[in-house]
């Protein structure tokens, strides 16, 4: 299996050198997702702060201060995380593009500082396959060009994990909270520690949750927040924007989710009744699914591992660079299996999985129209996860000894 990583190692960061090549210059004219992050930052600092889920006012900034383009991409977050890009907003677009790209290279850094003691197995095969595998995997490289927040959320589930694997719960609840301008994503990694009655853990979310709703809430007002509330209805179940809520298409054919999944293999054949129907349904199936196979058998980081690759299967919206998350999953269980696969054993399925996976999403250049069937290998990956629980869970001695505990 390391054999077949490392040859595809080589095709992986050709495709994204001229994916660079390309993307780079227009992202840097303002042709990237940033536009929307580093606006909200100037809204809230030059008193636009009532106006921030405006869409009118929001493409009107966006075509002065960054770059005419033909659909403007809102900002559809809580209001708190606009405050990060306050002073990003002090510098000419290009010059915040090129500062905020080196903050999540910087904090792409920090995630492998604090992964690398759990990857001593890949450094084994050969020492520069871990940072390869970092800067090779595509959802990463595209937060990165587009000027996403995803790496940020990245750090903070790699600085979560760190704290269950060393017991303090209350710490890695904390962090998930602070990540809640990935609400879609952070919810369902909740709602799966409260069934495993983790309650430290959620004493730790709830406490950093309130503390950025109040944040959010003294930012923009109560309006505002009526406004937001409404933009997410509107613009996540793809309904017609409420008046003064944002109406923003969405392409849920580019969802590596189970609502991706369905929309593509269903949606020119039933109704958006029963499509939303079946997704909501199948999604409380994984969560209940996951609740009871993890329930008193995964500790520490395993439990995140497993939460987290449920987080993806049954979000309910998810682009491409938000599967950056899955890096942590992928590094950790293919440390755990790599050189280790016996024919006929769950741990070869493992590797393999994790191998596809860390792969699959350069799917998008050869079936952009359906790269929701990426959804069904994440499925299969958190299948093969249940699985191998007891080996996954049980805590490695290396680790330990390096994290002091």
């Amino acid at each position: 299996m390391q054999d077949a990583l490392l040859g595809v190692l080589p095709i992986v960061f050709c495709v994204q050198f001229l994916g660079w090549l390309t993307f780079f210059p227009n992202a840097l004219r303002g042709h990237a997702d940033f536009r929307q992050l580093y606006v909200a930052g100037y809204m809230v600092r030059t008193g636009h702060r009532t106006q921030l889920y405006d869409y009118a006012e929001q493409t009107y900034l966006q075509n002065m201060l960054v770059s005419n383009d033909e659909l403007a991409v809102p900002f559809i977050r809580p209001a708190y995380q606009a405050l990060l890009f306050v002073p990003f907003s002090l510098l000419p677009y290009g010059a915040a593009y090129l500062g905020f790209l080196f903050l999540n290279l910087l904090m792409l850094a920090v995630v492998y500082l604090l992964l690398k003691p759990r990857m001593r197995r890949l450094s084994r095969v050969w020492p520069g396959l871990p940072p390869a595998m970092f800067l090779g995997f595509y959802p990463v490289s595209l937060a990165l060009m587009q000027g996403q927040d995803s790496i940020l959320l990245l750090a903070l589930l790699a600085g979560a994990l760190v704290s269950l694997e060393q017991d303090r719960e209350s710490a890695a609840g904390a962090l998930i909270g602070i990540g809640l301008f990935k609400f879609q994503i952070v919810t369902p990694i909740v709602l799966l520690f409260l069934l495993w009655r983790r309650w430290r853990f959620a004493r730790g979310f709830a406490a950093s949750a309130m503390l950025v709703s109040l944040l959010s809430l003294l930012t923009i007002g109560w309006s505002q927040s009526v406004v937001f509330g409404r933009s997410l209805l509107s613009v996540g179940a793809g309904l017609p924007g409420a008046t003064g809520a944002i109406n923003f298409p969405l392409r849920v054919s580019v969802m590596a989710n189970l609502r991706g999944l369905v929309y593509g293999l269903a949606g020119s054949r039933a109704s958006w009744l029963w499509l939303q129907a079946v997704t909501i349904l199948l999604s409380l199936l994984v969560l209940i699914w996951i609740w009871v196979r993890g329930r008193g058998q995964w500790q520490g980081g395993a439990a995140l591992v497993l939460a987290v690759t449920a987080s993806v299967v049954v979000s309910y919206y998810l682009f491409i660079h938000d599967l950056s998350i899955l890096l942590i999953p992928i590094v950790l269980t293919l440390d755990r299996f790599i050189g280790r696969e016996k024919v006929g054993e769950p741990g070869l399925a493992t590797a393999v999985m994790s191998v596809l996976l860390f792969v699959a999403p350069m799917c998008v250049f050869v079936i952009p129209g359906q790269f929701y069937l990426v959804a069904i290998l994440i499925y299969l990956f958190l299948y093969v996860l249940t699985m191998v629980q007891g080996e996954l869970g049980k805590p490695s001695k290396a680790v330990v000894s390096d994290s002091g505990v």
